[in-house]
Parts: C-alpha cells; sequence; structure tokens
C-alpha cells in the first residue's frame, strides 16, 4: 500500500518569524492581536493566502508558540485556516495533541477573526484556554463575502461554561483594525472561497 502524506508549508516570511517561542510585542489583550492582525496584513501584502492570522501563547511564559495564516488557497487544503495552522504547530512543540494536557501550562489563542463553524470544533479539541478574537463573524460576511458556516448564537457561553474544560472568550479586541484588513483583500479582488461558488473578482 502507498505511503500517503499531508504536508503545509508555511511561507518563507512566516516560517522566519516564528522558527520558534519568542517574545511578544506586549502583554495586554490588544497589543498581541495587533502582532496577529500585523500578520494577517503581510499575509494578504506577501500573496500567500487570505486575510486571517492567529497566534498561540504560552501563557505559563508570555511567549508565542505558534503562529498560523490561512494558506487554504497555497495549501490546496480547506482546512487550512490560520487557527489550525497556529493550534498544529503548538501541540507539535509541546509534543502534546491536548494543550491543556500538562498541568502547568495553559495556553491562549489570538485569531483576527472570530471561529468560522470548522475552527470552533478544532478550538473544541484543542485543549486552549482562552480565546481572543478582533473581527466577527457578520464583520467577515459582510466584508469579504466568506461564509463562515451556521455557527450557533451563544457559541462563546458554549465555550465558557464548559464543564470539563472552561474556555475563556474575549471578543472584539481591536475588531476595526482586523475589519481593515478583510476590506484591504476584498478591493484588490482576491479570491474568495466558498464550497461550490468560489469566486476571483
Amino acid at each position: 500500500m502507498d505511503q500517503v502524506q499531508v504536508s503545509i508549508e508555511l511561507p518563507a516570511w512566516l516560517a522566519s518569524l516564528t522558527a520558534g517561542p519568542a517574545p511578544l510585542p506586549g502583554s495586554s489583550d490588544a497589543e498581541r492581536m495587533q502582532w496577529a492582525i500585523e500578520l494577517a496584513a503581510r499575509n494578504v501584502a506577501e500573496g500567500t493566502g487570505g486575510p486571517f492570522a492567529a497566534i498561540v501563547v504560552d501563557e505559563t511564559t508570555g511567549l508565542y508558540t505558534a503562529a498560523g495564516v490561512n494558506l487554504v488557497v497555497a495549501s490546496g487544503l480547506s482546512i487550512a485556516h490560520a487557527e489550525a495552522i497556529a493550534i498544529m504547530l503548538a501541540q507539535q512543540r509541546a509534543g502534546n495533541f491536548d494543550l491543556a494536557g500538562d498541568p502547568q501550562k495553559r495556553y491562549s489563542l489570538y485569531a483576527t477573526g472570530q471561529p468560522c463553524i470548522m475552527c470552533f470544533g478544532i478550538l473544541w479539541w484543542s485543549g486552549i484556554t482562552k480565546l481572543v478574537c478582533a473581527a466577527r463573524g457578520e464583520d467577515v460576511e459582510r466584508i469579504t463575502g466568506f461564509r463562515e458556516g451556521p455557527l450557533q448564537e451563544h457559541w462563546p457561553q458554549l465555550l465558557s461554561e464548559r464543564r470539563d474544560l472552561p474556555i475563556e472568550v474575549v471578543r472584539d479586541v481591536n475588531r476595526a483594525a482586523a475589519c481593515d484588513v478583510l476590506s484591504a483583500y476584498k478591493a484588490a479582488g482576491h479570491l474568495v472561497y466558498n464550497p461550490g461558488s468560489t469566486v476571483s473578482e
């Protein structure tokens, strides 16, 4: 039987920035989110993917442990959302599929957009214990035309009231700046990909 492998290659500019754990520009949610937004903007400017980025922060050290950007088109894989990339890299570096598996470690995810329906599931299974997001799903859909899926309206409550591993949710951090990146992507006429109706304007 032939061996099958799936790989996602990070853009060279991102790989050089995120080779290993490193200090963040600041410790506040706004400062951390601003760096994620800058990654999203660069992903668009470099032509390497969609207008989204995410970073995973090790709260025990204050260092970021992984960063991801949207690589759906570049990889040819619909699962290659920024949150998925960042979480996979963080789990790989932690050596554990459960980022809450070590009681001495806790990880936060900073995402420039709220989770789509797929990333909500990825977040649920990841072991992340805090989510900070910028743009809302309605921002993404209104500005770009991406359809985020039927996420339940009370999704933050589902995460924060989860019995086995509550996930703190902080919304609207640097929301306007994240929306600016979405607007720039749309204005540049980049690919808007939705199942069955992908279009390039």
